[in-house]
């Protein structure tokens, strides 16, 4: 069990795409004095700003990490360095007396803080008859392992199913309306991202950039991302369920805002105990409608 008395105190603000995560962790991370860990895997590249839903208007002043911090045309972000990254980040944040807000839906990332995910790597011990080998990749960094016990509290944003489906459509016009299509445009003839790079990002990057291609039409390109975001939606449904199944509370905020995620954190951070969630995704085959 982790020791929660000598952990440190996060808050992590996930749930499906377009329910507004960011400006609900910008918000909490201004009253709170908090800073802002993205755990979001595109968004870490620089240049794609539209396509990966940075937000940044929304961040005000609130300091935030793990944003801008790679080259798409010349590096390969992956899940060792984000460990790297954000447990450095979420240390140098706790060092200044601040929140650590770790917000995102990549599920990947979520659960690797969550969990402390141990990462093997580095060169293989000496070879002796009475000690085990572990397979590791002696070209990777050394291993890595979670430098101390965090303790979160896990909020996420709530929609029917049907409220995300058609949040999604409006998120994309309005980012076709942004210049997502000039933004993917100018990642491949001005930062030399080739169209092999931006289609293995996935979603708005791939689509686009086989309209770019002359591959299909604007509306054939539209229709395709729709679908594949909506079904991504629910891949992330599916993640949301696993972690409550194997034991983390996810406390459900409906449209954000009920129950008072103010409130949450306050006795959070006071060491009150907190109830139970009323409510759980993986009792549900669809969220409760409500206004």
């Amino acid at each position: 069990m982790q020791d929660f008395e000598n952990s440190v105190k996060i808050i992590v603000i996930s749930g499906p795409t377009a329910t507004g995560k960011t400006a609900l962790a910008a918000k909490l991370a201004e009253k709170f004095n908090g800073e802002i860990i993205s755990a979001d895997s595109r968004q870490v590249y620089k240049g794609m700003d539209i396509g990966s839903g940075k937000d940044l208007s929304e961040y005000n002043n609130v300091p935030y990490h793990l944003v801008d911090i790679a080259d798409p045309a010349q590096e390969v972000y992956n899940l060792g360095r984000f460990c790297r990254d954000a447990w450095g980040a979420i240390d140098d944040i706790r060092k200044r007396n601040k929140l650590p807000v770790i917000c995102g839906g990549t599920a990947l990332y979520i659960a690797a803080i969550l969990d402390g995910y141990r990462l093997p790597g580095g060169a293989l011990p000496p070879r002796t008859y009475d000690t085990p080998r572990i397979r590791q990749n002696p070209d990777a960094p050394p291993s890595f392992t979670p430098p101390f016990a965090i303790d979160p509290l896990i909020l996420g944003v709530l929609y029917p199913r049907k409220t995300v489906r058609e949040r999604i459509g409006q998120r994309l016009d309005a980012r076709f309306n942004e210049g997502m299509i000039e933004e993917v445009r100018k990642l491949h003839e001005e930062n030399n991202v080739p169209f092999e790079t931006l289609e293995a990002f996935g979603l708005e990057y791939r689509e686009i950039s086989l309209y770019l291609q002359g591959k299909c039409t604007f509306e054939e390109m539209r229709t395709q991302l729709l679908n594949k975001i909506r079904q991504f939606a629910k891949r992330q449904d599916i993640f949301f369920r696993k972690l409550e199944r194997e034991g983390h509370q996810i406390h459900w905020l409906k449209a954000g805002r009920e129950p008072d995620p103010e409130q949450l954190i306050t006795d959070f951070l006071a060491g009150k105990k907190i109830a139970e969630p009323e409510f759980r995704l993986c009792d549900h085959q669809n969220p409760p409608s409500y206004r």
